[in-house]
């Protein structure tokens, strides 16, 4: 089965550092294959045949000496949840385009929450498992709610990815499962 690991807040100005290249020869050591990663932040691809989630939480705690907090999701499933990315999020225009991945500990309360302090500069869609945002780039950035997202009880459970690195992983997914 494959798998799309994603990590939150790490290698953030220096701190809580996790290099690729480690992370990758971990996974592999622990049974993953074919792991390839995706820029420094995070964004991992393997394929494994057992728990994955179990498997990744053990190579953190065996390998890092903060916690990552981190979901797994199987690579059809990231691909259905980036597939009902609305249309609005896929025009290639001035403004800042987002995917809030749900992590665990996310609670459902959270969708109304957001909703109830949006701004007329932000446009979110929600899935089971990810928040599509769209907000200004510069000129009334600081008018939305997505420029407030850090002082939200809700942050810490979400790890967020551009409209591009969203793309690219679903593009280097389905190209893994092509090969399958």
């Amino acid at each position: 089965m494959e798998y799309v690991l994603l990590m939150r807040g790490i290698n953030v100005g220096g701190h809580r550092r996790v290099v690729m290249a480690d992370l990758r020869g971990f996974l592999a050591s622990a049974g993953a294959t074919d792991v390839q990663s995706h820029i420094n932040s995070g964004n991992v691809l393997f394929g494994y045949e057992g728990n994955a989630t179990e498997m990744v939480a053990q190579v953190i705690k065996d390998h890092y000496e903060f916690e990552i907090t981190h979901t797994v999701i199987a690579a059809p499933d990231y691909l259905q949840e980036v597939g009902q990315a609305p249309e609005w999020w896929r025009v290639d225009d001035d403004n800042r385009y987002n995917a809030l991945f749900k992590l665990p500990g996310y609670l459902s309360d959270y969708d109304q929450l957001i909703k109830q302090k949006l701004s007329t500069y932000d446009e979110v869609e929600f899935t089971a498992h990810v928040i599509f945002w769209r907000a200004p780039m510069k000129s009334n950035y600081r008018k939305s709610f997505f420029s407030k997202l850090l002082s939200q009880p809700f942050y810490s459970t979400v790890s967020i990815r551009n409209r591009n690195t969203t793309l690219k992983l679903a593009k280097m997914v389905a190209e893994r499962l092509k090969k399958r």
